[in-house]
């Protein structure tokens, strides 16, 4: 076999692995539409609690918007926690994409390196989930309290 084919099905099998990481960029990006659906269903909330806030001069009505305000802000801090590691860990996987053909063009060992960025991209989806876990978490307990089904839309 000449060195040409060689080379070209050396490709074909680094393309193969290149593509499981592909599709999990693919799957983070289905994971930050989620994400950015429910923060902007949280800056809408909060816009329309605030534009009552400044309308309303009954104290406990104005408490009542404080607190869930306070409620969607924690809600919003998770939401942007879990993007910003996201869009981090994707970053990394386009990274373990990219080296691994620069390793193959190159001819240089990059295993250590492919595999670190790949167990960081994973730790940081992780921690992405954990936090919009916790965003669920907040969003029910804010439910459960009542504060979301309060009669505010006077």
């Amino acid at each position: 076999m000449s060195n040409d084919v060689i080379n070209i099905l050396t490709m074909a099998k680094v393309i193969q692995t290149a593509v499981a990481p592909v599709f999990l960029i693919t799957g983070i990006a289905a994971t930050l539409g989620v994400l950015s659906n429910r923060l902007a269903r949280i800056t809408d909330r909060a816009r329309q609690l605030e534009r009552k806030l400044k309308v309303s001069t009954d104290e406990d009505f104005n408490k009542t918007l404080a607190t869930e305000l306070r409620a969607l802000l924690k809600r919003s801090r998770c939401i942007h926690i879990a993007f910003s590691m996201s869009v981090l860990s994707a970053l990394l996987v386009c990274a373990v994409v990219m080296q691994l053909f620069l390793s193959h063009i190159q001819s240089i060992n990059l295993g250590v390196t492919i595999a670190s960025c790949f167990v960081a991209a994973m730790a940081l989806l992780i921690c992405g989930f954990m936090s919009l876990l916790g965003e669920v978490f907040l969003a029910t307990r804010s439910m459960r309290r009542g504060m979301i089904f309060a009669d505010i839309n006077d």
